[in-house]
This record gives structure tokens, sequence and C-alpha cells, in this order.
């Protein structure tokens, strides 16, 4: 399913294709948003409103955006988020990291928790958030569970190709089907544009926590603010 804010890369090269026929039939709005990249002049083919189309969602160039997209997240249904990062450190590092309630309060949110399935969290956030651990498997994933059936999931998975191993955190973000259909304004409000940014931010929390530093810094989209928000349709 694909994100109620984010297109995939076939809607994308669907806009680039409209603006286009939209430029060579004349319509005033298509020429305007042409002229806000190229000399008045130009005569746009298809990389021109491409590059047009990127510039809009805050990247510099088409190929910047397309590599995007597939690390925006991705909805397996209306109620469930799932969005990943790798990570050059070792599965016992991320495993210490999304484990213990101290590091997880360094990056996350202020957190009390033993490590044991059926055992009691709380974190300390604005309302707070409690519940039970629902799944913890030593050095592959904890699953942090809400009374109404909702939780947040993070597993840790090996990463394919590089001669030295390396992995990535999947995040599971699980909202119940009954809390989505009854929000007012149904998915595309449950699942604002925060939600997938705020992962963004969280991840990027994580590998500064991790490294010193975040690596998809000169990645990202250059409009300051929600990822999600720059890619809506």
């Amino acid at each position: 399913m694909a994100s109620p804010h984010g297109p995939n890369i076939d809607n994308l090269r669907k806009q680039a294709k409209a603006l286009l026929r939209g430029w060579q039939q004349g319509d005033s709005r298509a020429h305007e948003r042409v002229a806000a990249s190229f000399a008045a002049a130009h005569r746009p083919g298809l990389q021109s409103a491409q590059f047009v189309l990127a510039r809009e969602y805050g990247f510099r160039s088409w190929t910047a955006l397309l590599e995007f997209v597939p690390r925006m997240g991705h909805f397996d249904d209306i109620a469930t988020f799932r969005i990943a990062r790798e990570f050059d450190v070792s599965r016992e590092r991320l495993w210490q990291a999304i484990s213990d309630p101290d590091e997880v309060g360094a990056w996350f949110l202020p957190v009390s928790f033993e490590p044991t399935v059926g055992a009691p969290y709380a974190f300390r956030s604005e309302p707070p958030m409690t519940g039970t651990l629902g799944e913890c498997h030593a050095e592959h994933a904890i699953r942090f569970d809400s009374a109404d059936g909702a939780f947040w999931r993070f597993a840790i998975e090996p990463m394919e190709g590089p001669a030295t191993p390396c992995f990535c955190i999947a995040v599971e973000d699980r909202m119940t089907r009954e809390s989505v259909e009854q929000f007012p304004g149904g998915a595309t409000k449950a699942w604002n544009p925060g939600v997938s940014a705020g992962w963004h931010q969280i991840l990027d929390a994580l590998e500064q926590h991790l490294t010193g530093h975040s690596r998809r810094q000169s990645t990202i989209p250059f409009c300051a603010g929600s990822t999600t928000g720059c890619l809506r349709n």
C-alpha cells in the first residue's frame, strides 16, 4: 500500500509526464513551474520536467529524488507503517541501543523497562505511553505493545552484499485498524506527514547516538521540515 502522503516512483514519473503534457498544451501553471527552473526560451523535454519536479519536492536532481523514495518507508496496510535504516555497527551494539532503557532514552524517549517479555514499560512522554513488552528476542527484536493492540517493533536485520557485515534496524509502527478508521479524516489524517518525518528524525538520532554523525544529512531534501511533507501528492 502506498503512503497516504508519499508518492512511489511510478507516481513521480506520471507527475513528470503530466507536467510536460501541460506545458505542451499551453497550461499557464505548467509554464510557471518550468520557468521557475529554466529560462523562458527553454523548451522542456521529459528530463527537464523531471528536474522541475525534483526541485519542487526539494531535491537537487531527479536521481536524488528517486534514490530517496525507497527510504521513505511504506505501508503494509492502513494500520502498519514500516521504515528501515542501515547502520555500520555490530549486531551487539545495535541490540544494546534498542534494549537498554538508558540507551533508548538517549536517542528516542526516556523510558523504564526490563528487557523481558511481559515486562511493563513506561515512556515518559506527554501523554504517557505505557504497556508491556510483547517480544524481546536477544540481538534480534524488541516490541513495545500498548493495551489497545498497537505497537512499536524494532528488529535487527542483516544486510546482504558487503564483505564486512552490517545491519539495519527495521521499524514497524502499528496502529489498530479501528483507531485509523475512526480517526477524524481517516487514514490520511491518522498517518499525517509528521509520522514518517518523525521516524526519519528518530533514526537520524539513533545514527548520531551510535556513530557521532548522520550519513543521511547530505541526501535528505533541502526543503527543511517534514520529509514527507515535501513529497506528498
